[in-house]
């Protein structure tokens, strides 16, 4: 991108915060639905900074500005932001200072911060407010800036939704529009209404599907949740009739997408709105300006949500059944021709995404695919591009990160896969790997338990030989929805999400992995289903179910490393794959390759 655009986008904000009187204006990634990828329309600070990474944070002052990504975009973001106005800050280093700290490091006492308000939510205001103290002046801006000096910003998505029947839902809509009001009113009897803005949520609660964010079967919208009835608030013309009938019958008006305002605006004095502290600073400060009473109150609908009822559980079973048997098509087709020479990242992204698409009931990817070999695989979450892909060669690993939505679940699995030869630590690291996902996918635990408390089991392995990893060890998946749901996660850190107990029902990835700079990456992931375990004088056990169907390389591992009821675990794991799977493929070849690959060790 042309440098001096950059520069000139940047005095344009600089003119519009003169007329405004702000000193600062902070740029986030995210949308005023707080979701981790967003549309075209919200991509403000991609725009501005000329930084295209998917985390990031731009502020700017009068004088200076500044922009915060982590460890996955250090390089990118150099070479991004080189002879722009900002200069990268390389948030979790050492001696890098907060946004907030920078900004008292730039500004004098009583400046004004500001930030739109949408982009913002409650909590990240609250968190803006306590890290500036009282010295300085936060100001959310009602004003959004990108509207005068964006003059070719993409339009708000409008692609048609989609209905997820109540037979593969499981509830219908209106059942759970009545939980979602019984649950949040147990919380806050006071309140009449309750306004959702994640798409996740109202996707789920409404049995609606959209096309909206890459990667994400959302739509854009608002929910408010009455005791009685509900208000849709999106754009009207991708209403069809059959879907004005679905909502009619679910007890769902509509409005078009601000029609949020219209209802506050109507409140009378009984009407009490509540929401979480995720909503956006702008329908928070829409009320307090209105004088209508609301409620920030503790949110429940993304625990509703993270827990599968039976149906949505037999819709995983059939998209994992979908899901891997183009990876077994994918696998075969990748040790028949990594010889050849001819085979990049890129291609494994093409090929294996043609793959699922040829599968009944394909919606697209869950993620952008993730096909890293060898130092490439040490990078996280690289994605591969036809200037950056490497040609992969019968030697080393390939780890391969991937997974798609069906119209019956969605997936997300990784699989390290031996080329050819590898080194003796490569052998070891992959073990050690294979030990933590093992130790994580066996666990019995007292119901309760949290998934600060489950990571041990992924990481005691390899801490013994002195390894770690920097992501989370797991993560709930959606169905038919975000690939990446809460509110649980395991990871080994103290994080709100780290502190969710674990209940039947759940999903949770298991993904343990090393990374050995510029050297070569491990990760294996399967979905997991938390299900009963039984019931001892010290109270219930859950335990998981491996969902996913694909076998696991066993050509690296060092059979040294494992332990007989490791050995166990994974022979039984195959005997299922092998079982399941064989019914579905009718390629002799497929077939021999599943035989083979299931193999007991």
């Amino acid at each position: 991108m042309d440098k001096q655009q950059i520069r000139n986008r940047v005095n344009a904000l600089h003119r519009w915060m003169a007329e405004e009187h702000y000193d600062a204006f902070i740029i986030p990634t995210t949308d005023p639905h707080n979701g981790e990828y967003t549309p075209d329309h919200w991509k403000a600070r991609e725009w501005i900074t000329g930084f295209d990474g998917s985390a990031g944070l731009a502020v700017i002052t009068r004088n200076c500005a500044a922009l915060w990504t982590d460890s996955r975009y250090y390089l990118q973001a150099e070479a991004q932001l080189a002879d722009t106005p900002f200069v990268l800050m390389k948030d979790g280093t050492a001696g890098v200072p907060s946004p907030t700290e920078w900004l008292k490091e730039v500004l004098p006492e009583g400046c004004v911060v500001s930030f739109y308000g949408e982009m913002f939510t409650v909590a990240m205001r609250d968190e803006l407010v306590d890290g500036l103290g009282s010295h300085y002046k936060v100001s959310p801006s009602d004003i959004d800036p990108f509207r005068t000096i964006w003059p070719e910003r993409p339009a708000l998505p409008e692609d048609p939704l989609f209905i997820v029947p109540t037979q593969q839902a499981g509830v219908s809509a209106a059942d759970k529009l009545r939980l979602i009001f019984d649950t949040q009113h147990a919380i806050c009897p006071e309140a009449t209404h309750f306004i959702l803005n994640d798409l996740s949520e109202i996707a789920w609660a409404l049995n609606l599907r959209g096309s909206d964010i890459a990667y994400n079967p959302l739509f854009v919208s608002y929910l408010i949740v009455g005791a009685r009835h509900a208000l849709l608030c999106t754009d009207p013309a991708r209403i069809t009739p059959e879907i004005k009938v679905h909502l009619a019958e679910a007890g769902v008006g509509l409005a078009r997408y601000k029609g949020w305002k219209n209802f506050i605006d109507d409140a009378g004095p009984t009407d009490v709105p509540a929401f979480a502290n995720t909503m956006n600073v702008k329908v928070a400060d829409y009320c307090r300006t209105l004088g209508v009473r609301h409620h920030i109150i503790p949110w429940q609908v993304d625990r509703l949500k993270a827990v599968k009822n039976a149906t949505e559980q037999a819709g995983f079973d059939l998209a994992m059944v979908r899901d891997g048997v183009a990876m077994v098509q994918f696998l075969r087709w990748l040790d028949e021709h990594v010889a050849d020479g001819t085979v990049t990242e890129v291609t494994v992204d093409e090929r294996l995404t043609a793959l699922r698409a040829a599968q009944t009931g394909y919606i697209g990817l869950s993620f952008p695919t993730i096909a890293g070999y060898g130092p490439h695989g040490a990078i996280v979450h690289y994605e591969a591009t036809p200037e950056t892909a490497a040609t992969l060669q019968p030697h080393g690993l390939l780890l391969l990160d991937s997974g798609a939505h069906y119209d019956s679940g969605t997936t997300d699995i990784t699989r390290t896969i031996a080329l050819g030869p590898v080194s003796d630590e490569e052998r070891r690291v992959y073990t050690l790997v294979l030990k933590g996902h093992i130790a994580l996918s066996r666990c019995r635990f007292p119901e309760g338990t949290n998934g600060l408390q489950l990571d041990l089991a992924a990481r005691y392995a390899m801490w013994q030989e002195g390894y770690d990893f920097g992501h989370g060890t797991g993560h709930g998946v959606g169905h038919i929805n975000t690939v990446h749901e809460g509110p649980q996660q395991v990871r080994k850190n103290l994080r709100g999400c780290t502190t969710v107990p674990f209940c039947a029902g759940m999903t949770i990835t298991d993904e343990p992995g090393i990374y050995v700079a510029g050297r070569f990456g491990v990760r294996i992931e399967n979905t997991l289903l938390t299900v009963e375990a039984g019931t001892t004088d010290f109270g219930r056990f859950l335990t998981f179910r491996p969902l996913t169907l694909c076998p696991i390389d066993t050509r690296p591992i060092d059979t040294a490393l494992l332990r007989d009821d490791e050995r166990q675990w994974l022979n039984q794991y195959h005997a299922h794959v092998y079982t399941i799977l064989m019914p579905h493929l009718t390629d002799e070849a497929d077939r021999r390759w599943l035989k083979e690959a299931t193999r007991a060790i």
